[in-house]
């Protein structure tokens, strides 16, 4: 990108910019999607404040010149595009509109369009809802909350397995959270059945566990022992050596009612809650869940409207 700035010129150097910027722009010298230098950058280099960049930048991209996105730097805009952002959202039809010009722009017809929906349509409906989880004994947990939430079976695999084997897609509303997806996405073609969701940070369980005083008990119980080792983690993070953690496996009936009598705080997985309902009062326990409603509610959504 060339600029040339006159700092002794009465119009003003962000006007100088955005002529510059916008002539380059139109004469197709700047391409769609071509990266320019970042703010600071540019004021280094022509040797002005860092707001008149910023101004001239935000100016170019209010006009739909320019794309400027947290992370992702300074960018010419696609050609007759419109982008969201965090204060606008594009309906369905403009959404729509911005496929098509798309697909013309790279040469295919309407034709091949139409081809293509009427196969989308004619897809099998889904028949299960895959979770993917790299830690298998995460698993358990996790058929144990979906699976009374939804009328199609769950099943669960780890991403090196349903990378192995493509064919588990075949079918399969798949659930993973955030931090699994980017291992396998990739090999996902019809990404209407991919549900990439947050797993729940314990918010409500580490509140629980700030408020408690000094030389405290928590008893963390589980069918999984990375899930209680993460949490014994997070509450040592949290609470240092103030307070005691012990974690039990739900099937040890001799430690848990032997620590009853004990404990100050009980958390626990969905699967071990009517194990240790039945032994702590409501206002003692905690139950942990990796999906929350929102997650949940998500889920049924894509089932409904794509399924």
């Amino acid at each position: 990108m060339k600029i040339t700035i006159n700092k002794d010129s009465s119009v003003p150097i962000r006007d100088q910019l955005i002529e510059q910027i916008g002539l380059q722009i139109a004469a197709g010298t700047l391409t769609a999607h071509e990266k320019l230098p970042s703010i600071r950058a540019l004021a280094d280099r022509i040797g002005v404040h860092y707001s008149t960049i910023t101004a001239a930048y935000n100016h170019l991209a209010e006009v739909g010149l320019l794309e400027v996105r947290q992370g992702s730097g300074v960018r010419v805009a696609q050609t007759g595009r419109r982008m969201e952002n965090e204060n606008t959202f594009l309906s369905l039809e403009e959404m729509f509109n911005d496929f098509l010009a798309r697909v013309s722009e790279r040469g295919y017809s309407l034709d091949e369009v139409r081809v293509l929906a009427d196969k989308f349509r004619e897809r099998p409906p889904v028949k299960r809802i895959l979770a993917v989880d790299a830690n298998k004994d995460f698993h358990k947990v996790i058929l144990g909350e979906l699976t009374p939430r939804f009328d199609l079976p769950v099943e669960t695999i780890t991403p090196s397995e349903l990378i192995a084997n493509l064919s588990e897609l075949d079918g399969s509303l798949t659930v993973t959270s955030l931090y699994h997806l980017f291992s396998f996405q990739k090999y996902v073609k019809d990404l209407t059945r991919l549900v990439a969701c947050n797993i729940e940070p314990g918010r409500s369980e580490l509140a629980a566990v700030e408020t408690l005083p000094a030389n405290s008990l928590v008893v963390l119980v589980s069918v999984s022992p990375t899930l209680m080792h993460m949490a014994s983690n997070l509450v040592a993070a949290m609470r240092g050596e103030e307070i005691a953690v012990r974690a039990i496996e739900r099937d040890d009936d001799k430690e848990l009612t032997y620590i009853v009598k004990h404990a100050d705080f009980f958390i626990c997985d969905s699967l071990s809650e009517a194990k240790v309902k039945a032994l702590v009062p409501a206002n003692k326990m905690n139950v942990f869940k990796l999906y929350s409603q929102t997650t949940i509610d998500l889920i049924k959504d894509r089932l409904n409207k794509w399924g």
